[in-house]
């Protein structure tokens, strides 16, 4: 049986523009689905059914399945979900050595939220070591 790495078996897509065009689509598309998967999955594990989360955001139960079936939720959508869940959202920013963080307003800060982004930032000189969702 002849096997071959994974380099090897990637070379003629990775030579095609068409092709590999294609694979990045199909690359994008995937982590989209795989990102809108990690939120429900983050409600369920945190114990909060789709109707009480639509309750708390003041939107309906179809409009917070649609949010986590999105492949691109704008980020103030993100914020009043992390709000109705009592969180915080974090975002790292690194390039090359540099990185910051954006932290958006925890749920008793959120009732500020007038559909525009609230940041505050912290900057730090190191990028991190791992990539979390």
């Amino acid at each position: 049986m002849i096997t071959k790495d994974f380099d090897e078996l990637a070379a003629p897509i990775d030579s095609d523009p068409v092709r590999r065009s294609r694979a990045e689509e199909f690359r994008q598309k995937v982590e989209a689905k795989i990102f809108a998967f990690q939120l429900a999955e983050f409600r369920r594990e945190l114990g909060i059914n789709q109707v009480d989360l639509a309750e708390k955001l003041g939107i309906t139960q179809g409009g917070v399945s649609r949010l986590e079936r999105s492949a691109d939720p704008k980020l103030s959508t993100l914020c009043k979900l992390t709000s109705a869940l009592g969180g915080t959202l974090s975002i790292e920013i690194s390039v090359g050595n540099r990185s910051v963080n954006l932290s958006y307003p925890t749920s008793s800060e959120s009732s500020s939220l007038d559909g525009q982004d609230h940041l505050r930032g912290e900057t730090v000189s190191a990028p991190p070591a791992s990539k979390s969702v």
